[in-house]
């Protein structure tokens, strides 16, 4: 995952600039995850420069990330676009899988869209995501600018 860093932090800036500009009630919010949580965007503060972060590899926590995206963002209030961005090889131990599987099962009960971008072949992400492979990690961008859109675009 480490060469896809990069490309993330910026579609992370990128989405939440975007988001301050649409509409100024809107938030965003970006974590990575491994052991610890980091906050590379945050709801509410629209970035001045993209903040750079590393993927060590070193254990994981998405049940976790998504709980603090879930709380941050209230990615359960029914009535407004949401969408929740992983990007992951999804390679987790069981309980893991089962913790985030009961998460993304209670986002989609509310509508809350989830898009899964990988940069591997044959990734197997839990049930309940739009599961997006890209050959290139620039072509994070480009996937979640069109996410977004789609999912702005069901709700209006």
């Amino acid at each position: 995952m480490s060469a896809a860093t990069a490309p993330i932090a910026s579609a992370a800036w990128i989405l939440a600039k975007a988001t301050a500009l649409t509409d100024p009630a809107s938030r965003a919010a970006t974590v990575a995850f491994d052991a610890h949580l980091t906050a590379v965007t945050a709801p509410g503060r629209t970035p001045t420069q993209v903040s750079e972060f590393t993927a060590t590899g070193a254990g994981h926590s998405l049940a976790e990330a998504i709980d603090a995206l879930t709380a941050g963002l209230d990615l359960t209030r029914a009535g407004a676009a949401r969408l929740l961005v992983i990007a992951s090889d999804a390679r987790y131990n069981p309980d893991e899988t089962t913790r985030a599987t009961r998460r993304i099962k209670d986002l989609n009960a509310t509508g809350c869209a989830i898009l899964w971008l990988t940069f591997h072949q044959n990734t197997t992400p839990p049930p309940g995501v739009t599961l997006l492979e890209l050959a290139n990690p620039t072509d994070a961008v480009t996937a979640i600018a069109r996410a977004a859109t789609t999912g702005l675009s069901r709700t209006s």
